[in-house]
């Protein structure tokens, strides 16, 4: 299965870019950093926060938060410590790409921009050189581990989801949860809410364990997707990445009774006095779109960005990558705009920065076999781990059906997803193999079974690798999955 291998630092500062920024001061507020819990409380007294937010300058804002990145590096330790340095040096870039193209700072600023994103890139290193903490016991599983802690902020935040996908990293790629929330709201089904809680390496073992020990009832959907596909029931092959969760503690401490569990919510406040005013931004050039693509802007309207070109492994493609830039841009604008650079080093432990707030993992990267095997070996399905060898019969055909069963018991409607894969990975091994699978899961009760495997043979366009999905064939699945007529999604309202 699919080993992600990209170095980054903690989702949660990331997920706080998406969101940024604080209150712009020339001085650091108190802060209050304790390194015994898993959370930083940061506490600033109320007689230095300004009633109004007066209206800054991007450049002003820039220096500022330059000004407290410095400040705070200087005795930053702790992992909280340097997750707010990293915030503190990506809202002053922020506020320098934000710099009008006809003020007479821009060129300053841009250098400015060059000396932020090596500091950023030092205090990346610095944050990723000290160990990442969970508020609950690890499952000696990375991306099990922070899609867990995500999945259960996203219910803190917004509740359980309506729809709910679980599989393999080939599901954790294969949907994407917002596109089919839009496609879903398209055709009349109502604003569902949709989370990817897919994990590299996941067996059927390791979908029966999420969803029948690991999360409570009111954890729950109100509908399973289920997408993946032949080798992740292929009892026959060693499944490590289910030995290695049940050999974790957190596999020990959940079948002890213990869920895991986030700390209490506690108040939050936010001074947002650090947001560029619209009022900042030159509306001078006749041209607003490309202006658009180079202002980078606080406000509500800024863009999403997102991280492109990330590499991973696969038992069909074992060759660790060669070190590689991954780079951060906006999405929606004509021209992507490159805000950092961080570097992916093999051998490193990853992290999920990418995988947006709902699950998700986008690849940018298009497969052309012309080119991939010119780095990478083809590897026969003869020859392939998770196919040699074979069995539909033992463990994972069991959790199949011990996820039916619960699903049944629960009420809650179970659709099985065959995703698909390219041409140049269906040899003549896979072949056979894709349509016994077909055949076994048609008979199957139980579940609603939906056959994607050989749809899109020749359409290259849409994978990253051989067998995994780029983010534009995860929305063309979620497209074909929102107009499927034997998908029963959930009600939000009875109907009149």
């Amino acid at each position: 299965m699919a080993k992600f291998s990209f170095q980054l630092n903690s989702a949660a500062t990331f997920a706080l870019l998406l969101v940024a920024t604080g209150c712009s001061q020339t001085s650091l507020p108190q802060l209050n950093f304790n390194r015994n819990v898993h959370t930083r409380n940061v506490v600033a007294s109320e007689s230095n926060l300004p009633s109004v937010c007066p209206p800054i300058s991007p450049f002003t804002k820039g220096m500022s938060k330059a000004n407290s990145a410095a400040t705070l590096s200087q005795t930053a330790q702790s992992q909280q410590e340097w997750d707010l340095v990293v915030l503190r040096w990506m809202q002053a870039i922020e506020g320098m790409q934000a710099v009008p193209l006809n003020s007479p700072k821009r060129a300053y600023a841009q250098k400015k921009v060059v000396e932020y994103l090596k500091a950023l890139d030092l205090a990346q290193k610095k944050a990723s050189l000290i160990p990442h903490e969970l508020p609950f016991a690890s499952f000696d599983n990375q991306i099990f581990d922070e899609q867990l802690l995500l999945y259960l902020s996203y219910i803190a935040t917004v509740g359980p989801p309506d729809v709910l996908i679980v599989g393999s990293s080939r599901a954790l790629v294969g949907i994407d949860p917002r596109y089919l929330e839009r496609e879903l709201a398209v055709q009349g089904k109502g604003n569902l809410k949709v989370f990817n809680f897919g994990i590299n390496g996941a067996t059927g073992q390791m979908v029966a364990f999420q969803l029948r020990q690991l999360l409570t009832t009111e954890q729950l959907p109100k509908l399973i997707i289920w997408a993946d596909g032949v080798r992740s029931f292929n009892s026959g092959r060693a499944d490590r990445t289910y030995k290695k969760l049940i050999a974790s503690q957190g596999y020990t401490t959940v079948m002890a009774g213990n869920r895991p569990t986030l700390p209490p919510a506690i108040p939050e406040v936010n001074q947002d006095c650090g947001a560029i005013q619209d009022s900042t931004i030159s509306q001078s050039t006749t041209n607003k779109s490309q202006a658009s693509a180079d202002v980078v802007s606080s406000s509500t309207t800024s863009p999403q960005w997102r991280v492109a070109r990330v590499p991973f492994e696969t038992s069909s493609n074992p060759e660790p990558s060669p070190p590689e830039l991954l780079l951060l841009t906006q999405t929606g604008t004509p021209t992507p705009q490159r805000l950092t650079l961080v570097k992916n080093t093999p051998g490193n432990s990853y992290s999920t920065v990418a995988i947006d707030p709902n699950g998700f993992l986008p690849l940018e990267s298009r497969f052309n076999p012309n080119t991939y095997y010119q780095n990478h070996p083809r590897v026969a399905g003869l020859y392939d781990s998770d196919y040699r060898p074979f069995s539909f019969s033992g463990p994972q055909l069991n959790a199949l059906n011990s996820v039916k069963q619960f699903a049944q018991q629960q009420q809650i409607p179970l659709v099985l997803l065959n995703l698909p894969v390219s041409q140049s990975y269906l040899d003549w091994e896979r072949s056979r193999r894709e349509v016994q699978f077909e055949q076994l899961m048609r008979r199957q009760t139980g579940l609603i079974f939906i056959d994607m495997g050989r749809q899109w043979l020749q359409q290259n366009q849409y994978f990253a690798d051989p067998s995994h999905l780029n983010r534009y064939g995860a929305a063309a699945v979620s497209s074909f999955l929102a107009t499927h007529p034997n998908i029963p999604w959930p009600q939000l309202f009875p109907q009149e």
